[in-house]
C-alpha cells in the first residue's frame, strides 16, 4: 500500500495535525470525468458564445468537494470489508458449531431419561410378573 501511494500518503514528512488514518492523496479525476470543448479549431474564437445553464445531469465545470470520510473509505474500504466479511463467517462458523454440540446435549440427555423410563417400566413388569394374585 505504500509503494501505491506514496510516502506522502502515509504521513511522512508532514504533521498529522491528530487525525486518526494517514492523508489521502487527491488523484486527478479519470477520463470519463474530464470535460472536452465542442468547438473545433476553425471557427472564431473572438465571439463569445453563451454558457449553457447548468444542468444536474451534466458535471459542473468546479469539482465537488470530497468528504474526509471518503478518502477514507476509498484507500481502506475494501480491506474494512474483506474483514466483516470474515468476521461474519466465522462467527456464523461458531453459531452453528455451537447449535450443534447443543442439538447433541439435548439429544444425549432424551436419550438417557428414555432410558432411565424404560427400565423403570422393566422394573414395575418384573415386580408385577413376580407377585402371584391374590385369591379371595
Amino acid at each position: 500500500m505504500a509503494t501505491r501511494l506514496g510516502l506522502f500518503a502515509l504521513g511522512v514528512g508532514r504533521q498529522q495535525q491528530g487525525r486518526l488514518w494517514p492523508a489521502v492523496v487527491r488523484q486527478r479525476p479519470s477520463s470519463r470525468h474530464m470535460r472536452f470543448s465542442s468547438s473545433s479549431s476553425s471557427r472564431s474564437n473572438s465571439s463569445p458564445t453563451p454558457s449553457p445553464s447548468p444542468n444536474p445531469a451534466t458535471p459542473s465545470s468546479e469539482p465537488k468537494k470530497k468528504s474526509p470520510h471518503i478518502g477514507f473509505y476509498q484507500v481502506y474500504g475494501r480491506a474494512l470489508s474483506k474483514v466483516i466479511l470474515m468476521s461474519l463467517l466465522v462467527y456464523q462458523g461458531f453459531y452453528y458449531g455451537w447449535m450443534y454440540l447443543e442439538h447433541l446435549e439435548a439429544k444425549h440427555e432424551k436419550e438417557g431419561e428414555i432410558k432411565a423410563l424404560e427400565q423403570k417400566i422393566r422394573d414395575m413388569q418384573e415386580e408385577k410378573a413376580g407377585q402371584k394374585p391374590v385369591q379371595s
